[in-house]
């Protein structure tokens, strides 16, 4: 299965990794210290960090740009959730043009093209003088971003302002040779995405989605093939589609928005820590119109039983089937946590999970008390539990 660009170290239930404990989010990383060195003397409240965790001591009071809902838990700063614009007249996050001073930290494993899309937003929220930093590795894209840092600040107004260890400090001034036009054109990117097997009742499912987001070109391999044998299962009783379906680390939704166009009878909610995702999700079920009978939960894993949202409780101890596409390297803590799904299934109940390797899977569901069936399909594995 492909890397999702979710963080590894998942809290368990109810409670929250410490600031900067996201995957991609390393106090200690030597680019962070870059970054904090560089804006260390910068009034927080005119300082907007771009994706870049919690830079190390920074006075709170900073305005900071997050993906994950989990990023909001014990943060000193203002977070602002980025669900990314569809067009260049849709709002920022914050007021335009204001900040003194503005840091990128590009997180390789989402894309070249958020990093991109990053370093516009951060450069549209300075003021004219106002100064953006980007500390990226030199061997890991340094030397393109720094091209786009040229191409919308100007040649004149960039430069490698510190190294440290592989690290590029590059530092640029907006004034005004900026180019609004390009950093419009890198925040407001947007894919479609469609597959044979996205299919619903009204036709062919297509997809909008955003750089940031697991898997934002094409429907991976993993979800294509849970799709095909959670389609070939449904197939066996036609006349009863399930009445409500849990996708569990939903992404985009292509599996949630499956199950609510396939059939009119089926309530859907979908799980997902990322912002951006749910933003798209439920973008998605309005284009598939489904919007009436899909939910959104923005939450890392299923919520705990005493902070179910008014979408999710109708879910609880009668959801017919889950679907779950997990986290690559998730740990088992991690995995534990979202494989047991007893307190929200239903009497006879069923999870559908796709792996790489089955053995850690299989392993943990045994523990839980599930009866396990399923195999090899495409390269990747999908395992049907259920519970007595």
């Amino acid at each position: 299965m492909a890397r999702r660009p979710r963080p590894r170290d998942a809290a368990p239930d109810d409670e929250s990794p410490a600031p900067g404990g996201l995957d991609g989010l390393n106090p200690d990383d030597p680019g962070v210290r870059l970054l904090a060195q560089a804006v260390a003397k910068v009034d927080p409240r005119a300082l907007l960090l771009a994706h870049c965790g919690d830079l190390p001591g920074l006075q709170a009071g900073a305005t900071r740009l997050i993906l994950d809902v989990r990023e909001r838990t014990g943060s000193p700063h203002e977070c602002l959730a980025d669900r990314g614009r569809s067009a260049a007249s849709d709002p920022l996050p914050f007021a335009a043009a204001r900040f003194d001073a503005a840091t990128v930290w590009p997180r390789a494993h989402l894309g070249k093209d958020f990093s991109e899309e990053c370093l516009a937003t951060a450069a549209l929220g300075l003021r004219e003088g106002g100064r953006l930093y980007c500390a990226v590795r030199k061997q890991k894209g340094g030397k393109s971003l720094g091209r786009t840092m040229r191409a919308l600040l100007g040649d004149a107004m960039v430069e490698v302002g510190a190294r440290d260890r592989g690290y590029h400090l590059w530092v640029g001034e907006r004034g005004s040779s900026f180019d609004a036009e390009l950093a419009a054109s890198l925040t407001t990117r947007r894919y479609e995405l469609s597959d044979p097997v996205l299919v619903g009742e009204s036709g062919a499912l297509s997809l909008v989605s955003r750089p940031g987001v697991f898997s934002r070109r094409e429907l991976d391999g993993g979800t294509r093939a849970l799709l095909t044998v959670t389609d070939a299962l449904l197939r066996r009783e036609p006349s009863k589609p399930p009445t409500r379906v849990i996708d569990l680390c939903a992404g985009i939704g292509p599996l949630g928005l499956w199950a609510a166009a396939r059939s009119s009878q089926t309530r859907v909610l979908a799980v997902e820590s990322n912002l951006r995702a749910c933003a798209l999700i439920r973008t998605n079920a309005e284009r598939a119109g489904v919007a009436g009978r899909l939910g959104v939960c923005e939450h890392d894993g299923m919520p705990g039983a005493a902070e179910p949202s008014a979408a999710a409780k109708p879910f609880v101890g009668r959801t017919e089937l889950a679907l779950l596409n997990p986290p690559t390297h998730a740990d088992a803590d991690t995995l534990v946590r979202l494989l047991d799904l007893r307190r929200w299934l239903a009497p006879g109940g069923r999870l559908l999970v796709v792996v790489n390797r089955p053995g850690r899977a299989v392993e943990l569901l045994t523990q839980l008390g599930a009866t396990i069936e399923g195999g090899e399909r495409d390269g990747y594995y999908v395992l049907s539990a259920t519970w007595d």
